[in-house]
């Protein structure tokens, strides 16, 4: 491996967790998002509009982030729901077989010893 490499790998390898695992990026990408937000809020606050027309806008981004939240929530539980349904399935198919594997292991143990 070339010094270059090796170093570039060890000093992955030092970064905490906090920066490698996926769930800390999924929760870096909604700080991010978040910061969006609230630089997009100051920014409208900080317009030279008028405040009924500052305040349209505000409830306008709101009401349209609260529904595709709301969309996003009922996708989510849709999809919770098709990947139990199937994971039930999988194990209502694979457990006899299991079952029956397990009873042919003990049995052999049993008669080896």
């Amino acid at each position: 491996m070339h010094e270059g490499e090796r170093q570039r790998e060890e000093e992955y390898e030092s970064l905490p967790s906090e920066f490698t695992e996926p769930r800390s990026i999924g929760r870096a990408i909604a700080l991010v998002l978040a910061g969006i937000g609230i630089g997009a809020g100051l920014a409208l606050l900080l317009t030279p509009r008028r405040g009924e027309e500052v305040r349209d806008a505000i409830g306008r981004g709101y009401r349209k982030t609260v529904a595709g939240l709301s969309e996003r929530a009922h996708d989510l539980r849709e999809d919770l729901r098709e990947r139990a349904h199937d994971l039930k399935a999988d194990l209502q198919e694979r457990a006899p077989k299991l079952l029956r594997f397990a009873r042919h292991r003990v049995d052999r143990r049993f008669r080896e010893s």
